[in-house]
């Protein structure tokens, strides 16, 4: 595997780094939402223990998609922005061929 994206293909994971980042940080404050609001029918510290457990997965999921952000982890960073939904089908199409390849091979595999 490539250790390296392309220049055009960095400069446009660089670009979209700030949207798919958004958009991770929107799913998240809309889903601990639903769960305070649960709370407000009672399961305190059921729900407590719901947000805990929420929070430390975004910050799992925010660790594997942001940090480490350098070219040499681009593929890495790429595959798991896919997975997670972070960008667009439009927004990927505009990678090369190779890239997009690639990136679809890895996620096969998982």
């Amino acid at each position: 595997m490539p250790n390296n994206l392309s220049e055009p293909d960095w400069k446009i994971l660089s670009r979209l780094k700030p949207l798919a980042l958004d958009r991770l940080c929107q799913r998240i404050l809309q889903e601990s939402g639903g769960i305070i609001t649960r709370a407000q029918q009672g399961r305190h510290h059921d729900s407590y223990l719901d947000l805990y457990r929420r929070i430390h997965e975004s910050d799992e999921t925010m660790s594997r998609c942001f940090d480490d952000f350098k070219r040499s982890q681009a593929i890495v960073i790429l595959t798991n922005w896919r997975l997670e939904k972070l960008i667009t089908e439009e927004e990927f199409a505009a990678f090369s061929p190779d890239t997009r390849a690639l990136v679809d091979m890895l996620l096969k595999q998982r």
